[in-house]
């Protein structure tokens, strides 16, 4: 169980802009940011994952430090914040080359300012209380979906007032839930959709007597600029079979690397390398790659049955 904040960033704020899931696509943070700018809101927040995926994360968290948009910390600035140590087992197994690659482009005061960032924040207090963590509140790689059990919501929703407002993100996929008096709302992704959308994402929440309502927002932006900016870059080059794997999320909008993982484990089994599931070495990749059929893989649909259509 995570620990409330001691208080709220915006007391009495009505109505909120909360972004996610940007992993370092500059082009649909920009987009994203410009229509926040043409709506009613009294604030902006972003519920983490700023870097990885794409090729600009230097540039996403500087923009989001330029502007001073408060922010949690994803699963994926956790895993920069690891790699201070040189020890840490990213520095040597292969599906860890994108963040490697980020870990070094990234500044060391940038890479200071996301670990600093919260695992949870407390937005608005009074009536309508309204909380956010990247996943779930002490877990920033919680799954809460539609198949959540009833012992996860209430361990979810732990130490929160009664009727608390719980925003999560991380699965990239809009969606919300009411839970016994309680309300919670996961974000789209802004710049790694991965629900048949590829348009950016973000969600703004008006508040309605002791409750919000979410609206969430799908938008256009150059999508294809960023494709090809991405396939270009020192970044893809240098992340190998994980970068090319982003690549075809941010072209297809539909999950890669859970289907690919999915394949990588029995393939680990047959090569008797036996790796964990965050931990895989460059020969185990390259045979997982090389004989991966991503059309014979199911849908990943995270509030469907089984997590797929």
């Amino acid at each position: 169980m995570s620990h409330p904040p001691a208080a709220p960033l915006f007391p009495a704020a009505r109505s909120l802009a909360i972004f996610s899931d940007v992993h370092g696509n500059i082009r649909a943070l920009e987009a994203v940011l410009a229509d926040i700018a043409a709506q009613d809101v009294d604030a902006v927040v972003c519920n983490g994952d700023l870097v990885t995926s794409s090729a600009h994360s230097p540039a996403v968290v500087q923009r989001l430090r330029q502007l001073g948009i408060p922010s949690t910390r994803g699963n994926h600035e956790r895993y920069l914040h690891e790699m201070a140590d040189p020890a840490d087992a990213k520095w040597r197994q292969a599906n860890w080359a994108p963040t490697r690659h980020d870990y070094s482009a990234l500044s060391a005061d940038d890479r200071a300012w996301l670990t600093s960032l919260p695992d949870m924040l407390w937005l608005v207090e009074g009536p309508a209380p309204l909380f956010m963590a990247h996943a779930a509140p002490g877990c920033d790689t919680a799954r809460v979906t539609a198949q959540t059990d009833a012992a996860a919501w209430d361990a979810h929703f732990a130490g929160l007032p009664p009727n608390a407002t719980l925003i999560g993100s991380h699965l990239h996929w809009f969606w919300q839930r009411r839970w016994r008096g309680r309300q919670f709302v996961r974000t789209p992704a802004a710049g790694l959709p991965l629900d048949g959308d590829s348009r950016a994402g973000y969600v703004i929440l008006r508040r309605q007597g002791a409750s919000w309502q979410a609206e969430p927002r799908r938008l256009t932006y150059d999508w294809t600029g960023e494709l090809a900016a991405l396939r270009s870059s020192e970044y893809y080059r240098a992340g190998g079979v994980l970068a090319h794997l982003f690549w075809e999320e941010l072209r297809t909008a539909r999950w890669w690397i859970v289907p690919f993982f999915a394949h990588a484990r029995r393939i680990s089994a047959q090569m008797a390398t036996a790796p964990s599931e965050a931990d895989f070495d460059a020969d185990t990749l390259l045979a997982a790659w090389h004989s991966f059929d991503r059309g014979a893989a199911p849908e990943y649909a995270p509030d469907a049955p089984h997590g797929h259509t």
